[in-house]
C-alpha cells in the first residue's frame, strides 16, 4: 500500500482459522479453495480501548459495539490506459462510509485507490483503511490496512496468497508479521480463480507445499 508519496506501515489480520485433526485422523493433505473478490474496506474503533479487537463485520451484537465497518467490490486497475474499471472509492469519516466505486485514472496497475477527506486527526481517530475478503457466509474481515492520513490517497494492491501457520489467532485478530520458529508456509492462487491449492499436512504438524 502506498499513502500518498510515502509507503505506509501495513498491518495484517488472520482472514480464515480453523481447528485442524491430528495428522493420523486428517491425513496427508488439505484443501483450500478461494474466489476472487476484491474488496475495499473501512474500519472505525468506537471505543478508545478497542485495542485488540477483531477487525470482522458483526455477527453478534457485542461485536457491534466494538466496530463501525464499511466495504465496497472493486475491480483493480487492468491498463495504463483503463477507462472502465471500478478502481477508487471515497472515503467518508463521520459517518462512516465509502463512495459507490467508479474508474479514475492513475491508479497503480492491478490496484484500487481509497481517496481520504481533509479532515482533522481527530475526524480519522480510530479508523483503518485497506483490502478485505468476503466468507462464503458473507462475513467480511479486513485483510491488511492502514490507518489513513488526512488529504492523501491509499493505492492497495491485492495479492491473492495468504501465509498458513498453526497458530491460536482468531479470524480478523492482527497478526504480528514476526511470525520466526512458526514455520508458514506461502500458499497463492491464481489472479482470476476460483482455484484450489493442495498443502501437505505433514506428521509434525508444520504444513508444506502440495505438489
Amino acid at each position: 500500500m502506498v499513502l500518498g508519496d510515502v509507503p505506509a506501515i501495513v498491518q495484517s489480520c488472520c482472514v480464515c482459522s480453523g481447528h485442524v485433526a491430528p495428522y493420523s485422523a486428517s491425513g496427508p493433505q488439505l484443501e483450500f479453495a478461494f474466489r476472487e473478490q476484491v474488496l475495499a474496506c473501512a474500519v472505525r474503533e468506537k471505543m478508545a480501548d478497542a485495542g485488540g479487537c477483531r477487525y470482522i463485520s458483526a455477527v453478534e451484537q457485542d461485536e457491534v459495539d466494538a466496530l463501525e465497518f464499511v466495504s465496497q467490490r472493486m475491480v483493480g486497475t487492468q491498463s495504463s490506459a483503463d477507462r472502465v474499471s471500478v478502481n477508487c472509492t471515497h472515503l467518508n469519516a463521520k459517518p462512516l462510509g465509502l463512495s459507490p466505486s467508479a474508474n479514475a485514472s492513475g491508479v497503480t496497475l492491478r490496484s484500487f485507490r481509497i481517496t481520504i477527506p481533509s479532515v482533522s486527526d481527530e475526524g480519522l481517530l480510530g479508523i483503518c483503511c485497506g483490502n478485505a475478503i468476503q466468507h462464503s457466509d458473507g462475513r467480511v474481515v479486513l485483510s491488511s490496512f492502514v490507518r489513513p492520513v488526512a488529504g492523501t490517497q491509499i493505492d492497495c494492491a491485492p495479492l491473492f496468497a495468504f501465509w498458513l501457520s498453526i497458530g491460536s489467532y482468531d479470524e480478523g485478530e492482527v497478526v504480528p508479521y514476526n511470525l520466526a520458529g512458526s514455520a508458514p508456509v506461502l500458499i497463492e492462487f491464481a489472479i482470476d480463480g476460483p482455484q484450489i491449492v493442495v498443502v501437505d499436512y505433514n506428521a509434525d504438524g508444520t504444513f508444506s507445499p502440495g505438489e
